[in-house]
């Protein structure tokens, strides 16, 4: 947590001293888990491991919006959840199972002309994004206890948990924000499997 992915391939490399590393897919600096690191030929498979699903853990607060819809930007909006029971959350989850559209964050690495989104949301800009089509094979309820909503998804690669997080408490009535990300597999690669930054250090 608090690190780049980039940042972990690089630390991660100075104990492995490859000639080149790459990692599978971004982790937001705010998240945690699995990051799958490849080194010198293995690198080569990166661009092949597109279709993968990942799997997540995740935990929403209701009720505080943010700009950056996790815990590290601006609150926006504030308002009280209400009283509702798990029901009604697993009917919210259910309209996001299947193929669905989401419009990506504007904190976000993606560019349009050439500039990445976040630059353009620090300077308060905000623009038109086209919306992408993911896929949620699974996302189950873990456990509510207002105004937290902790839950478990399976996503195509590209998915914003964010996002996700964002549209299901907007459909609440209450709004909400990410405030937990633990990436649980990533390529296959379990975090059961998973070394920690120190246990490579310590020669595991």
């Amino acid at each position: 947590k608090g690190i780049t992915s980039q940042q972990a391939v690089t630390e991660v490399n100075k104990i492995v001293k490859a000639k080149r590393a790459g990692h599978t897919g971004t982790l937001d600096p705010f998240a945690t888990g699995v990051l799958p690191i490849c080194f010198n030929n293995a690198t080569k498979i990166i661009p092949y491991m597109k279709n993968d699903f990942k799997k997540y853990e995740a935990l929403i607060h209701l009720g505080i919006s943010t700009d950056t819809l996790d815990n590290t930007g601006k609150v926006l909006k504030e308002s009280d959840p209400g009283i509702f029971n798990k029901n009604v959350i697993i009917d919210a989850f259910s309209k996001y199972k299947g193929t669905i559209k989401q419009i990506p964050p504007m904190f976000s690495a993606i560019k349009k002309d050439g500039v990445r989104l976040y630059k353009l949301a620090r300077k308060g800009i905000e623009v038109q994004r086209a919306p992408r089509e993911v896929t949620i094979n699974e996302i189950e309820l873990l456990e509510f206890e207002s105004p937290f909503i902790r839950f478990k998804v399976e996503c195509s690669r590209g998915t914003y948990i964010r996002v996700l997080a964002e549209d299901i408490s907007n459909d609440l009535g209450c709004g909400g924000h990410l405030t937990e990300l633990r990436r649980i597999e990533s390529d296959g690669f379990n975090i059961d499997k998973a070394l920690t930054i120190e246990d490579i250090k310590d020669g595991h």
